[in-house]
């Protein structure tokens, strides 16, 4: 199966890329895309459009460390990006390549790539990704997958939603 993934943040796709065995990437290098990030500059697009935040709320981390991620903290995370995002424009006006100008961007700009798999290793990723304790992010990605191995592999996807989805069994 093949599927073109856009919006994600740029730790999604490496968090994917992770996976190599019956896997294959193409993905944005943003070499050739930093129109996007000027015109968030210059205020064209929204910035949330260019770079990815999480939403607002209530965390822990894989130690079960609990924090808060606020509205003034988020604020705080926006202007970051909005600064970045000025100075890379400046950075290309001043001549310099895309390559070098992107070395300031923040890490989780949103990203497209496109990934093929195998059913085994579709499988395999969803084990390791779609488990509860996973990157919230990465399992909006696998929750959006799904629907697309069910169309494909339907029984088998039936097999796998009974008892393996969810449980962070790793495939023989």
């Amino acid at each position: 199966i093949v599927l073109n993934v856009g919006w994600f943040p740029h730790s999604v796709m490496q968090q994917a890329r992770t996976h190599r065995v019956g896997v294959s990437f193409d993905v944005q290098s943003m070499r050739y895309t930093g129109d996007r990030i000027t015109k968030a500059a210059s205020g064209e697009l929204d910035l949330e459009e260019v770079f990815y935040l999480r939403p607002l709320g209530n965390y822990s981390d894989r130690q079960g460390k609990k924090y808060a991620y606020s509205a003034e903290q988020r604020a705080i995370d926006l202007d970051l990006c909005r600064r970045a995002a000025e100075r890379y424009a400046e950075l290309l006006a001043a001549g310099f390549a895309e390559e070098h100008a992107r070395g300031i961007l923040p890490f989780d700009y949103r990203q497209h790539f496109v990934v093929s798999f195998t059913l085994r290793a579709l499988l395999h990723f969803l084990d390791l990704r779609a488990k509860r304790d996973a990157q919230q992010e990465i399992r909006a990605l696998c929750d959006l997958i799904w629907p697309h191995l069910q169309l494909w592999a339907p029984q088998v996807a039936e097999w796998y939603e009974l008892s393996r989805l969810h449980k962070a069994r790793l495939a023989p």
